[in-house]
Order: structure tokens, then C-alpha cells, then sequence
């Protein structure tokens, strides 16, 4: 499923994600008895966020065949 980076969609959802990256970090660098968790929860939200970066692979069903 491709994820469409130009919709309000994406950057309502974009916006809260980094606002919610943030919050984390800020609770990490302030010292919080729940690091592991927040790292985890950091590491969530930058691979959810990476993979909207990346441009989809192509559907082979609408691929014309080529000859090479």
C-alpha cells in the first residue's frame, strides 16, 4: 500500500508523530524510569516514519512486460 506524503492525511498523522518523537526524547534526556520503552517507542515512530520516505515498489500485475 503506497502512503500518499501529499495528503492532509499523512501530515496530520506526520505532525503527530514527530510532536509525539519529541515528547519521548524529552522524556529520555529528563530521566525516566521507563527508558527501554521509550526507546522502543522512538525506534517505532523513525521506522514508521522511513517507510513513507521510501518510494513503493512497483505492482507487478501493472508492469508491462519488457523484453531485455
Amino acid at each position: 500500500m503506497a502512503i500518499d506524503r501529499h495528503s492532509d492525511t499523512w501530515r496530520d498523522n506526520e505532525r503527530f508523530m514527530l510532536e509525539r518523537r519529541a515528547n519521548c526524547v524529552e522524556s529520555l534526556i529528563n530521566g525516566s524510569p521507563k527508558d527501554e520503552r521509550l526507546r522502543g517507542e522512538i525506534r517505532l515512530i523513525d521506522d514508521f516514519l522511513a517507510r513513507a520516505k521510501k518510494d513503493p515498489e512497483p505492482d507487478p500485475a501493472t508492469v508491462p512486460p519488457g523484453d531485455y
